[in-house]
């Protein structure tokens, strides 16, 4: 065990640790940072914990850049040498977890993301009062308990500590639906300025994007006249993989049968899996590794189906209007052990336990019926899509830069 998770073990254990712990980090920043200058026109964005270029903070970052603004634009990444050519030029890229990071923070005007900044917190980062902190978060619909609705989160002191500091330092809250407002209300700390916007990743699916789908094809080696369907599975708190039994032959037989033509099926994991993908990624030319590629969306965009078990990210992909299925083998142990929202049932998409019931759904899916649901589960969340979110958000930065 190393020094840091020693100290974070004591912390939880030892009376008035945790806040002793919080106290010496946060003189350890201040001291480093606390004085430098806040620059009013510097945005640092971060996708995930050092992601790159991609989910809600990309379409922002390229409508000011589109704007010909005059903003300083820094994005947080795990390799900045490794994924500089993905990035514009005009983005300048720093290492994520590195003193150059919480630098850029504790100057920067607006800081801009789409997951807690706990660690950033832990380490003693603090936000100064001329500094505006907008999260974006990663969600859409989700029917996923989050935050303080998961009894394995609120479990860890140190964890509930930072995030409702980085909850209570929030200026901005992004929203694409009012029962997202709902969930931002009821799962985080102290919530202010839900802004009703949609999500800017999501524009995407309201715009034509022909030429993205060609890109990312040719990227995946997937041929022009063939459909992909796109697996997006998510993680279980144990990090177990025995749920992800999919039969992808017979899942790429069915949809070749239903539409007279040739499937490929690309994977993308979970960031929690990426380093278990040999346990249940199979090795067969119509199987394609998309966990790789940095940008979720863009695969959602340019996918002609979808698989999920509970990922948020099919939630997105419903606003494409293509079909989406949900194979599912743990639905009450998962219910159980992390929790629903709502009633895995009352989604568009129909839901599988097994791989015969899944065949089966895609042998016998409704295009007309499942359009419908579409239309009456957005208007029953309250959805604020329109394709206009990443220029509402960049908006309201020049308005705060003003």
């Amino acid at each position: 065990m190393g020094i840091k998770e020693t100290l974070v073990n004591l912390a939880k254990e030892v009376p008035g640790g945790l806040d002793l712990m919080c106290r010496i980090n946060e003189k350890k920043a201040a001291a480093k940072f606390g004085d430098l200058p806040v620059q009013k026109n510097k945005i640092v964005f971060t996708n995930y914990m050092g992601k790159g270029f991609g989910c809600n903070c990309r379409p922002v970052a390229e409508n000011l850049l589109a704007g010909g603004d005059d903003y300083e634009l820094v994005w947080v990444v795990s390799d900045p040498e490794a994924q500089r050519a993905k990035f514009p030029q005009n983005i300048r890229l720093v290492k994520y977890g590195s003193e150059e990071m919480m630098r850029e923070y504790a100057t920067a005007g607006f800081w801009v993301c789409n997951y807690h900044l706990v660690d950033l917190f832990g380490h003693g980062l603090r936000k100064k009062p001329e500094q505006s902190y907008i999260q974006m978060w990663h969600g859409s619909f989700g029917i996923k308990r989050q935050e303080k609705d998961v009894d394995s989160l609120t479990k860890d002191k140190v964890w509930v500590k930072f995030s409702k500091m980085n909850s209570e330092n929030t200026d901005y809250w992004i929203s694409n639906c009012r029962f997202e407002n709902d969930v931002y209300t009821r799962s985080f700390w102290n919530v202010k300025n839900i802004m009703e916007y949609g999500h800017p990743r999501n524009d995407i699916f309201f715009h034509e994007h022909e030429a993205l789908k060609a890109s990312v094809k040719r990227t995946l080696g997937i041929g022009e006249k063939e459909r992909f369907l796109l697996y997006i599975p998510t993680y279980r708190d144990d990090m177990s993989t025995q749920y992800y039994s999919v039969d992808f032959r017979a899942l790429k037989e069915a949809l070749e049968k239903k539409t007279g033509e040739s499937w490929k099926i690309v994977i993308r994991l979970h960031p929690k899996l990426i380093e278990r993908a040999a346990e249940f990624v199979p090795r067969e030319s119509y199987i394609v590794d998309g966990t790789a590629h940095d940008d979720i969306t863009e695969l959602l965009a340019s996918a002609d189906a979808a698989l999920t078990d509970y990922s948020s990210a099919v939630f997105d992909f419903m606003l494409s209007g293509n079909p989406a299925f949900i194979y599912a083998t743990d639905i009450e142990k998962y219910n159980t052990d992390r929790g629903f929202y709502y009633d895995i049932y009352t989604t568009p998409f129909p839901v599988a336990t097994d791989n015969a019931t899944l065949i089966k759904n895609v042998e016998d899916f409704d295009y007309v019926n499942y359009k419908e649901k579409v239309k009456a589960f957005l208007s029953e969340k309250g959805s604020f899509e329109d394709g206009k979110a990443a220029q509402r958000v960049a908006e309201l930065i020049r308005q705060l830069t003003k």
